[in-house]
């Protein structure tokens, strides 16, 4: 893998965990209420830490010829 394709990719990780928290501060409001194992999750950014490798992943999927492949045949 390239460094540009990876600096590309983190920096989409970083986008998507900022958009994905302001998002979650907008709508924060239509949360339930949730049982005490959810609070877990915030404990260890888990929903962050999901976000980042999303980013990551649509990156990498999106410019690598084996990811364009697979998108663009469905």
């Amino acid at each position: 893998m390239n460094t540009k394709l990876f600096y590309q990719a983190v920096l989409l990780g970083v986008t998507t965990v900022l958009l994905g928290l302001v998002l979650s501060l907008v709508f924060g409001s239509l949360k339930p209420v949730l049982a005490e194992e959810c609070a877990n999750w915030d404990k260890y950014y888990v929903m962050e830490i999901v976000l980042f490798f999303t980013g990551v992943a649509i990156r990498v999927l999106l410019t690598t010829d084996q990811g364009q492949k697979y998108l663009l045949s469905q």
